[in-house]
């Protein structure tokens, strides 16, 4: 009898795939997974054929793939196996507890309007459709250059990824409800500036909620540019994006080309946080850069060793994009260590078994709760090892201004002195030479030791 069941529910399977295939082949979708014994290997296959990958499962060698009829039958002749677990047309719709852009306005108005000492809620710009994108402030001085330390959070650079915006809800609303009743709550947000962008790609969002569940990019031209493709650095460098405008991630006509991505970038020159989370789904992975194999950051025991130190928490696993993954060219955390020296991480939430858009009543609670470790460690980390202060050279603009950080003669980092003349510097209980400059030139060489504590170093000269 089982045999019988199988044979007519294949039967059934294939009839609604040859129905949709003939009534709109041009943007029909399978979602499908395939099985390998090397992750990297067969990872590099299926990126270099341009295919839109999903997500994965690390323990299990299994790669998700979002695919069309002609990609499926292409793979099946190369000899993959693919099980497919969802049609376009067929699976369920996205669940309707999940937010779309004016309901994410809707909310961070209300959370504005009940907690108006401790926040502040701006645009930080328009999209190409002319929508705004909110963030909203988190300090016990909202409207005010506070010179505090400072960390970003920001959610949705892809449109299908709806849980990402629940986790920076939920960091808004965690930190707004406990904010007179937890100590530590108090400490992080009087003592830091805490930014929260719950949408980035809200044209794409609302693409999505009208007609396509799984749109990635953004809207431009109807065809989109992946966000995460887009950034300035090392954008077209190493096969980690698409020239093709119809690939899931295009990464558009230049770099930098689109509003969403000159939003982020220039709010974060303005903010110039310590931290940045750039919440993704699905994979159950953090990764910090680079995307381009084989580069590295100068200063890994601090950048990989706080990223490993998040996956513990979440027990999720950690490492650079080309590690976990693939290649990846132009992604906005490459761009912000590489500009402005901040210590960012992508975190992909859920599992395949959840996938991008899990049922809400379901997953939400789990999901956001879980995530919680990951971005608290970072409010810790902000007053953690590390040192701060104000360098200034009489009638030099700070843009001219650098540190170099060296350990035991081995160069850690440059860092770029913020527009304010501010510097912070995370770095490991030790001793440390920092070599302050100007346009290059050294103007001062001090020894410092660094302990548990965050140290405050003034320099004017």
């Amino acid at each position: 009898m089982s045999i019988i069941r199988n044979i007519v529910f294949l039967s059934f399977f294939f009839f609604i795939i040859s129905h949709f295939a003939k009534a709109s082949q041009k943007d029909w979708t399978l979602l499908g997974s395939v099985k390998t014994k090397n992750m990297q290997l067969t990872m590099k296959d299926l990126s270099l054929l341009d295919l839109d990958i999903a997500g994965v499962d690390i323990d299990s060698g299994i790669i998700d793939i979002l695919m069309s009829e002609r990609e499926f039958q292409g793979l099946s002749e190369k000899g993959y196996e693919i099980n497919i677990s969802e049609t376009k047309g067929v699976s369920a719709a996205v669940d309707e507890q999940y937010k779309n852009p004016d309901e994410i306005e809707v909310l961070l108005r209300d959370f504005n309007a009940r907690y108006p000492t401790i926040t502040k809620l701006e645009s930080i710009g328009k999209s190409l459709e002319g929508r705004d994108i909110w963030v909203l402030k988190i300090s016990d001085n909202p409207d005010l250059d506070e010179n505090e330390p400072s960390i970003l959070f920001n959610s949705m650079h892809h449109a299908r990824e709806v849980m990402t915006p629940e986790v920076s809800l939920d960091i808004i609303e965690y930190l707004l409800t406990n904010y007179n009743l937890d100590s530590q709550v108090k400490g992080w947000v009087n003592n830091n500036e805490i930014f929260v962008i719950p949408m980035l790609n809200v044209d794409g969002n609302n693409k999505m909620w009208n007609g396509n569940k799984w749109w990635r990019k953004n809207t431009r031209g109807g065809y989109g540019v992946d966000l995460n493709r887009n950034y300035p650095a090392g954008w077209k460098s190493c096969n980690g994006s698409s020239g093709s405008r119809f690939s899931q991630t295009y990464r558009g006509p230049k770099p930098g080309s689109e509003p969403e991505t000159q939003n982020m970038m220039n709010f974060v020159q303005r903010i110039r946080p310590v931290f940045n989370i750039s919440y993704h789904s699905y994979s159950e992975i953090v990764i910090y850069p680079y995307g381009c194999s084989p580069k590295r950051t100068l200063n890994a025991d601090i950048v990989e060793g706080i990223g490993n130190e998040i996956a513990s928490l979440l027990n999720y696993k950690a490492g650079t994009s080309y590690e976990l993954l693939y290649n990846t060219d132009g992604g906005d955390i490459d761009w912000m260590y590489d500009e402005f020296q901040v210590i960012p991480y992508v975190v992909e939430v859920n599992s395949r078994k959840e996938g991008f858009q899990p049922d809400y009543v379901k997953w939400r609670k789990k999901t956001v709760e879980r995530n919680r470790a990951g971005w608290q460690l970072l409010l810790d980390k902000l007053s953690a090892s590390g040192v701060r202060g104000i360098y200034s050279v009489h009638d030099m603009s700070p843009r001219k201004l650098e540190i170099e950080v060296f350990n035991n003669s081995l160069k850690e980092m440059t860092y770029k002195v913020q527009d304010s003349g501010l510097y912070h510097l995370v770095l490991s209980p030790g001793t440390y030479t920092l070599v302050y400059k100007a346009q290059g030139e050294e103007l001062k060489r001090k020894m410092i030791k660094i302990e548990s504590k965050l140290k405050q170093v003034n320099i004017e000269l």
